[in-house]
């Protein structure tokens, strides 16, 4: 369906107290279910529509203005049988509900349920994966609707864009699943966040986990991307930084040699460089960080494989 001139169309829906009575409920997810019925309605309009390349514009029915509908989860109901369920995509139901992953969507036991498929984003962002997907889709230009909901007794202002769905790296954000492992053997042996300094024991932040491997083990990028920087420092030694979509980074420390040269294009898997103990170090191991708009940000949870 073409798009639309920019619009900020304000939808404002009803509010009460408790989830249930906010909005509309199905009660099953079947069609003797009015309100099922009336979704699925609405949303095979929508899907007619969208894929129509041969009406004119003009001559196309206007679909219907967003609604919502609640629907309080069954036991063994999670967000990929309600996904398919509902006939909606996953990504439409975490960023309506506010789910920052997989297993937060799976605890809530209300959800809200929109008639139009699309992403949903807070107003301002307030996330890491909201700021990604509005940034994108504003440069882009897309049509995007202002909406209030009513989420947990409380009001919530959106932007919505009807009928986008997660791009590769938010996909795999979302899973947390964005980077690989970048040894392919190797143990964990420090961690993101609060430690003891390895040398003075004073308190200190450690901004990335550390991955202990022998002296000359292959270190891989951990994602596609770019070399944004190639040099040595007291503390991390001789690194490596690799500049990924949506304002990320991945930081290689301690390396004893390195495979790649500044602005070099890098695969996933790529060999970047040799752990070694260059620097602040107290053996051979790789220091990972990675960057979200130039704030480290815990690895751990965004890699594909976790070891030790």
């Amino acid at each position: 369906m073409p798009r639309a001139p920019l619009a900020a169309l304000l939808l404002s829906i009803a509010c009460a107290s408790s989830p249930a009575a906010e909005y509309p409920e199905m009660k099953t997810l079947t069609r003797d279910d009015p309100l099922y019925v009336q979704l699925q309605a609405e949303l095979d309009t929508w899907y007619r529509l969208s894929l129509d390349r041969f009406t004119p514009s003009a001559e196309r029915p206007i679909p219907s203005p967003l609604a919502l509908f609640s629907y309080r989860r069954r036991t063994g109901e999670d967000l990929f049988s309600l996904n398919a369920r509902l006939n909606l995509p996953y990504d439409t139901l975490v960023t309506l509900n506010a789910a920052a992953s997989r297993a937060e969507f799976d605890s809530l036991t209300h959800v809200l349920v929109p008639t139009r498929p699309g992403l949903f984003v807070s107003d301002p962002p307030t996330t890491a994966l909201e700021d990604m997907m509005l940034s994108s889709r504003v440069a882009r230009g897309l049509t995007h609707e202002r909406i209030v909901v009513q989420r947990g007794g409380r009001k919530a202002g959106l932007w919505f864009f009807p009928g986008e769905a997660f791009n590769a790296v938010e996909r795999a954000y979302f899973l947390q699943i964005l980077y690989d492992f970048p040894i392919v053997r190797g143990k964990i042996t420090s961690r993101f966040g609060s430690r003891a300094d390895p040398f003075t024991g004073d308190a200190t932040f450690h901004n990335g986990i550390d991955i202990g491997a022998p002296e000359g083990t292959a270190v891989h990028a951990a994602r596609d991307g770019s070399v944004a920087e190639v040099g040595t420092s007291p503390v991390l030694g001789t690194y490596v930084v690799i500049t990924h979509p949506g304002g990320w980074q991945t930081v290689y420390g301690h390396l004893s040699a390195v495979a790649v040269a500044n602005g070099a294009k890098v695969a996933l898997g790529a060999v970047v460089g040799s752990v070694g103990s260059t620097g602040k170090a107290t053996g051979p191991h790789l220091h990972f960080e990675v960057r979200r708009k130039g704030n480290a940000v815990d690895p751990f949870p965004l890699l594909a494989v976790k070891k030790g």
